[in-house]
């Protein structure tokens, strides 16, 4: 009895892993310190740079499984340390940078920055998500992660047969970018070596430009499940997006307490628009009010009249639904460059830092325009690419608030 208790709950637990593979978690168990190991040098091999080997992904939306004997090398400039990266590492040559989904935690003494990487790419899959190009493995299409291009390398003795650590060297710096070579990329698109790149960003103020899709000149950018585990994540009755404003989020991201506490208390309800008291955005709202009609033409067709009664209990448990299944949450704070170009700085829920506050002179008195003061940032430099165009956005490696990844000028 004892034995079929524990294999219980040892498949309870895996399920509880693999439904939650694509979302970021926390580092549970401090990494090991370095081991005297072999250190490989498998220059021979090498039989394309990183930018060559990305150009193989030539069609959006068509991920390629590599069937030949190819072979890069690339210096990692990630860590995991933070939790701010989770489960992927980055690597970089002399030509790009790429993102390895390597389905592991707490990997920053086994894989230290600097670090060459030797990876065999052959029966591995070079995937997008969100403009970021990945390298994993080919994803179950019918699994619950099938709306994913790549899944993560997390099985160890395939990332043993994939991955073979090379020699140490020096850790790369953070190199400086302007805005000009900001906007130039965005241009460039998913190919160009910039994204992924360890950069500084200075003169950046917390603010927005006001467009088609943003009526405030200060917001976040993030969304929330209904399920998290559903099947179809993207679905508009599953997946709310929260992205004209603040709603007085003023933290680098949000734990799962936190998140709960929001939804309870009404926070993500609306954000009122400064100066226009008349418009205000309800995401939360809009999307249980979506799920409403979903289930009102469900009845219909099955010739059932529901009543306001049953339209207030639908929306109330619907409610206590997306409260229930509540997460950490991962949060794009929305900065301009001298005032100009758009960039991101994206933090998870799961991060170390994730609930420390954002300086209040940074982020400026409420109500105001662009009047909190600039900064410099630094941290890897990715691509997004939601409906409302190509985003530059900056993850930081370090926490900002012990280190100098962020600077108040």
């Amino acid at each position: 009895m004892k034995k079929s208790i524990l294999i219980i709950a040892a498949l309870a637990a895996l399920c509880s892993c693999q439904a939650l593979k694509e979302e970021w978690q926390p580092v549970f168990s401090p990494a090991k310190e370095p081991a005297e190991e072999e250190l490989l040098n498998l220059d021979d091999k090498v039989t394309h740079t990183i930018a060559e080997f990305k150009a193989l992904y030539v069609r959006d939306k068509e991920p390629v499984t590599i069937d030949e004997e190819i072979w890069i090398k690339g210096q990692v400039i990630s860590s995991d340390r933070t939790g701010n990266v989770y489960r992927e590492i980055f690597i970089q040559d002399e030509s790009g940078v790429l993102d390895v989904k390597v389905g592991r935690s707490a990997m920053y003494a086994d894989y230290l920055p600097g670090q060459w990487l030797y990876i065999y790419c052959k029966s591995l899959t070079l995937g997008e998500y969100e403009g970021t190009l990945q390298l994993g493995l080919a994803t179950d299409e019918s699994g619950p992660n099938a709306q994913y291009e790549v899944s993560y390398i997390d099985v160890q003795s395939i990332i043993e047969a994939h991955i073979f650590k090379g020699p140490r060297s020096e850790v790369i710096p953070a190199i400086e970018v302007t805005e000009a070579q900001i906007k130039a990329a965005l241009k460039a698109g998913k190919q160009d070596p910039l994204w992924g790149k360890y950069v500084i960003v200075k003169d950046l103020q917390y603010g927005c430009k006001r467009d088609f899709y943003t009526h405030v000149d200060k917001k976040v950018f993030f969304f929330i499940y209904v399920d998290p585990n559903a099947k179809d994540k993207k679905a508009g009755t599953n997946r709310f997006f929260f992205s004209d404003g603040t709603y007085s989020i003023d933290t680098w991201a949000i734990n799962k307490e936190k998140m709960v506490s929001m939804l309870k208390a009404g926070q993500l309800d609306k954000d009122w628009i400064e100066g226009n008291p008349d418009r205000y955005d309800d995401p939360l709202g809009e999307g249980i009010a979506l799920n409403l009609r979903a289930y009102e033409q469900d009845m219909k067709d099955e010739g059932i009249t529901i009543t306001d009664e049953d339209r207030e209990e639908f929306c109330r448990k619907k409610r206590e639904e997306i409260i229930q299944n509540a997460t950490a949450q991962s949060i794009s704070h929305y900065f301009l460059i001298n005032g100009g170009q758009e960039i991101a700085v994206r933090s998870s829920g799961y991060g170390k830092f994730a609930d420390k506050k954002i300086p209040a002179e940074v982020l400026g008195q409420p109500g105001a325009k662009l009047d909190g003061k600039k900064i410099t940032v630094r941290g890897l430099l990715g691509l997004y690419t939601p409906s409302s165009g190509p985003t530059a956005q900056i993850t930081f490696i370090e926490d900002p608030t012990e280190t100098d990844a962020m600077v108040i000028q």
